[in-house]
């Protein structure tokens, strides 16, 4: 009897030291056949992993191992994320729900993600706008009501706006606790930012069909141009000024050449006295606005969640440039204009 009691016992230790040394995802999606998703994650050496997983009849069960925590992005086939999970060795971790309706998912497993789900759950409706305002409003009084709770730290990480009259990142991220923001957690989620950044910036952009100022929709071409910048605001951007003069600076420098192509893109869903900004900023290039906002599916495939925001391409497409530095962005136009 007690040689039965030791194996037990040393069974259970055995699985115990097992399953530390392993993460688990296990997901569930309703009305899904089978497909592959793509689950990409930082490791603790600062490798990027990326494998594809079959979902058989809506299921699927993923085992990766990290030490430190880690986010793990799950993509679909069209490079949309379908669901964020926050984890480390030993967690087992349950996905529940519609990819119809991503931010209604129920996620199970520990604290910190179930607490990021309700989040989520509660605010879906705000996840979907294009107006970020009122979501960051409600991650702002989120972080400010609980600051000791490392959802704060993903929350705040992964689904706050850069955009301006809001509260920095830096100075949200002053009120949580440093128990709630784990050292491992921040950097691999910034490393991992890094690498989606670059996988967007393989995106070819060709074309673009919009609605412009000329009240028709026309489309924005690459083609023909050595360089082109595509500028990306709200009505409420700081420093607006200061970005138009210094385009149409930029617009002088190259204009002999006639190969820079220079277009604004208005991000808000409402356009109300959209045609009386751009008659005060008197400029000469193209203007356009998105329907629905960033939402809008023309440029959703470009992923832009916050302005003023910045694309520079060559004639080909390719992105030289993509990010909210207006001097980076003038610095790729200049580097590229200057080939021969």
């Amino acid at each position: 009897m007690k040689s039965k009691i030791l194996f037990i016992l040393a069974s259970l230790l055995l699985m115990v030291s097992c399953n530390s040394d392993y993460f688990t995802i296990k997901g569930e999606f309703e009305g899904v056949g089978t497909q592959n998703i793509r689950v990409l994650y930082l490791t603790d050496d600062e490798r990027v992993e990326s494998e594809w997983v079959t979902v058989t009849d809506g299921r699927f069960e993923f085992t990766g191992s990290n030490y430190d925590w880690t986010i793990v992005y799950l993509i679909d086939n069209n490079k949309k994320i379908i669901a964020r999970v926050a984890v480390k060795n030993g967690d087992d971790i349950s996905i529940k729900g519609s990819l119809e309706n991503i931010y209604g998912m129920t996620v199970e497993g520990t604290d910190e993600n179930e607490q990021w789900s309700k989040f989520m759950n509660s605010n879906a409706k705000l996840y979907e706008q294009s107006d970020r305002k009122l979501l960051n409003a409600e991650i702002e009084k989120y972080v400010t009501d609980n600051p000791s709770e490392i959802s704060s730290t993903l929350i705040l990480l992964n689904d706050y706006s850069n955009i301006s009259g809001m509260m920095s990142v830096d100075s949200l991220f002053k009120k949580i606790s440093i128990d709630a923001r784990p050292s491992g957690l921040v950097n691999n989620y910034y490393a991992l930012s890094q690498q989606m950044d670059k996988e967007k910036s393989k995106r070819s952009i060709n074309s673009l069909l919009m609605y412009s100022s000329l009240d028709s929709m026309i489309t924005f071409s690459v083609s023909k141009h050595k360089a082109n910048l595509l500028y990306f605001w709200n009505k409420d951007d700081a420093n607006r000024k200061d970005v138009i003069s210094s385009l149409k600076e930029l617009q002088k420098r190259h204009e002999e050449s006639g190969r820079l192509q220079i277009a604004d893109v208005l991000l808000s869903s409402d356009s109300v006295r959209w045609k009386e900004y751009l008659e005060k900023d008197s400029t000469s290039w193209m203007h356009f606005w998105t329907v629905g906002g960033s939402l809008n599916r023309a440029i959703s495939n470009l992923d832009i969640n916050s302005s003023p925001y910045f694309i520079v391409a060559n004639s080909l497409g390719r992105q030289l440039y993509r990010g909210n530095s207006l001097e980076s962005a003038i610095k790729a136009v200049d580097t590229q204009m200057s080939k021969k």
